[in-house]
């Protein structure tokens, strides 16, 4: 498994770390998976430090996105999210956490698998192509 972030979902990504989000700031993960790679189209700010992603958030956002929620983005996730997305309702899903400071934040992706319990597993990003200038 591997994921590719579009551009237009990392200017989203990297707009909403303009705003220096508080640590445990989360939000969710838009777009679908082909063969073994996660495509993400679209990142959604969701919620801050003071809660955690549930199985009733991930029915209500398949209401609005059917079938098109692969994931969750955090910001220095705490203790409390890493838990939350560790179970059943969040198994073969996209979690990218994004550490480090504000203007240059680092950006890794898991997948939760379950081995015995359940783990977050770390898969590559692919980079995007560079654009060609238009004339």
């Amino acid at each position: 498994m591997d994921a590719f972030i579009t551009p237009e979902a990392r200017r989203e990504i990297d707009a909403l770390m303009v705003f220096r989000p508080k640590p445990g700031t989360w939000g969710v993960l838009v777009g679908h998976t082909r063969g073994f790679r996660f495509i993400v189209e679209k990142a959604f700010p969701a919620g801050d430090g003071g809660s955690v992603p549930d199985e009733r958030l991930l029915a209500g956002l398949d209401g609005v996105w059917p079938g098109r929620m692969i994931g969750l983005f955090t910001v220095r996730p705490g203790a409390a999210f890493t838990k939350a997305v560790r179970g059943p309702a969040w198994y073969g899903k996209l979690v990218l956490r994004l550490t480090g400071p504000a203007r240059s934040p680092t950006m890794r992706a898991f997948v939760v698998e379950y081995k015995r319990n359940f783990v977050e597993e770390k898969v590559p990003l692919v980079p995007a192509a560079k654009e060609k200038a238009r004339e």
